[in-house]
Order: C-alpha cells, then sequence, then structure tokens
C-alpha cells in the first residue's frame, strides 16, 4: 500500500505537457510583432521624408510648447534632417520591420506548437534590439543639439521605452524555448508515429 502512495505523490509533481503556454506566447508576439510593425512603417515614411509638413509639426508641437518650451518649427525642422542625416529613422525603421516580420512568423509557427518559431522571433527581437539602440542614438543627439524641455526629455525616454520593449519581446520568445513544461508539449505534438502496413 505504501508503494502505490508513493507512486501516486511522485505523480503528482511530474512535469506535464503545456500546450497553452506555447500559444499564449505566440499570440502575445503576434500582436507585439503588429505594434513593431507600425512604428517601422512611421520611421521608414519619416525617412522618405526631406522635410516634415507644418501640419505634422504643429500636432508634435502643440503639447511641449504650451507646457513653456517654445520649440519653433525651423528648430523642430533641424531636428528632423539632423535625425535623417545619421540614418535615425532608417536604422530603427529596418530593424524594428526584421523584428515585426520575425515576429509574426515566428508567433505562428509557435502557435502550431513548433518551436523553431520561438527561434525566429527570438534573432528579430535581437536585431531590433541592436538596431533600435542604434538608431535612437541619432535620436538623442539631435534632440540635444535643436530641442529642449519636454520634447528633448521624450527623445531619450523613447530610447530606452524601445530597449525595454525589444528586451520584453526577446524574453517572450525565450520563454517557450526554456521551460521544461513547453519543452514537453513540443516533443508531443511533433514526435513522428510510425505505421506498420499489415498486409505486409
Amino acid at each position: 500500500m505504501k508503494r502505490m502512495k508513493s507512486e501516486k505523490d511522485l505523480d503528482m509533481f511530474a512535469i506535464r505537457p503545456d500546450r497553452k503556454g506555447p500559444k499564449t506566447v505566440a499570440i502575445l508576439l503576434i500582436i507585439c510583432s503588429l505594434f513593431f510593425a507600425l512604428v517601422a512603417k512611421a520611421d521608414l515614411d519619416l525617412a522618405k521624408q526631406e522635410e516634415v509638413s507644418d501640419a505634422f509639426m504643429a500636432e508634435i508641437l502643440e503639447t511641449p510648447n504650451q507646457q513653456g518650451d517654445n520649440i519653433s518649427f525651423d528648430a523642430y525642422q533641424s531636428y528632423h534632417k539632423e535625425v535623417n542625416e545619421n540614418n535615425g529613422y532608417l536604422i530603427r525603421g529596418v530593424s524594428l520591420a526584421i523584428g515585426a516580420a520575425a515576429g509574426l512568423l515566428g508567433g505562428v509557427l509557435l502557435f502550431r506548437m513548433k518551436p523553431i518559431g520561438g527561434q525566429i522571433a527570438l534573432v528579430g527581437a535581437v536585431i531590433s534590439f541592436v538596431g533600435g539602440i542604434v538608431g535612437n542614438m541619432a535620436f538623442h543627439d539631435a534632440a540635444q543639439k535643436y530641442l529642449n524641455g519636454t520634447i528633448q526629455d521624450n527623445a531619450e525616454y523613447s530610447a530606452y521605452a524601445c530597449g525595454i520593449c525589444t528586451f520584453f519581446f526577446a524574453a517572450l520568445a525565450l520563454l517557450p524555448l526554456i521551460n521544461a513544461r513547453a519543452r514537453l508539449a513540443f516533443q508531443e505534438a511533433n514526435k513522428v508515429v510510425l505505421v506498420q502496413d499489415e498486409s505486409e
């Protein structure tokens, strides 16, 4: 009787496959990828513009100037040109676009219980992380040169925010690859069953 009880106790603590976890991560990766894609599109659109419109600047500068920053359109235009000359928009936009594409593909594969999906998303996240940091250096330097007040601070904070988001993205992609229950679920979902033909 004691032997049977101990076997049941061991079974209670046995690691069981978890299919729900990787699929939840896959959905989160897809959502994050869509956000990255929107930011990437905005950056790549700005990379094509030698000058930004007055309407765009009015929208961007409205709140900072109401708070007393008094940033002129000429100063913001110089900031935009400086970022563009140092390829800030292009570097950040391309790296986030790669991350978004890798995250979408990886998320779909991960949802189908393919562990390579997590690996693809992780590579994309690392590219986005590195590219985001390099690209944001151009934003930070140009802001220090031409802007002031809250909008100058926002350029610095956006660099931190980009780094945090891409780091979270990488951690999310890595999670199902190192989780024991998820790895068991991958093995179970992808195991090959040989069917022997009885007629032979």
